[in-house]
């Protein structure tokens, strides 16, 4: 069996210049889907984009969530959002959409999150900012 359903080659976080391997598992997939979360299953043809080196905006390290420590933010800003699978708007303003990637590359999170006034900065995420290495 495939380590994913839905591989993404990222930016890598150590090593801007290399890409790393990362990707999402069947079952979080599965599980989305019982769950009925149309919004979620179509946002994850934005997480490709985050992931990219040309629409990766920030990655932040070392930020924990509960049971969940070494996960990298990676912070975009896509010219649209996906409501449903058929349903396409432009995206929400003055948010950012965030993929998070836990050590060992598995994605186990995607949402779009307010950014502070103005910036790439999203509200709520603490951690070092890896890249880019000075604030522009």
């Amino acid at each position: 069996m495939a380590r994913w359903l839905l591989p993404f080659d990222a930016m890598d976080p150590k090593d801007p210049e290399k890409t790393w391997k990362t990707g999402i598992t069947q079952d979080l997939y599965r599980k989305i889907q019982r769950q009925g979360h149309e919004a979620r299953l179509a946002r994850i043809e934005l997480i490709e984009e985050v992931l990219s080196r040309d629409g990766v905006k920030r990655i932040y390290g070392g930020w924990s969530r509960p049971d969940k420590d070494d996960c990298f933010v990676y912070v975009g800003r896509p010219d649209r959002d996906h409501r449903s699978l058929t349903t396409h708007v432009p995206p929400p303003p003055n948010m950012v959409f965030l993929v998070f990637v836990l050590g060992g590359g598995t994605i186990d999170e995607w949402n779009w999150r307010p950014a502070q006034s103005g910036t790439l900065e999203p509200d709520g995420v603490h951690g070092e900012l890896l890249w880019p290495e000075t604030r522009s």
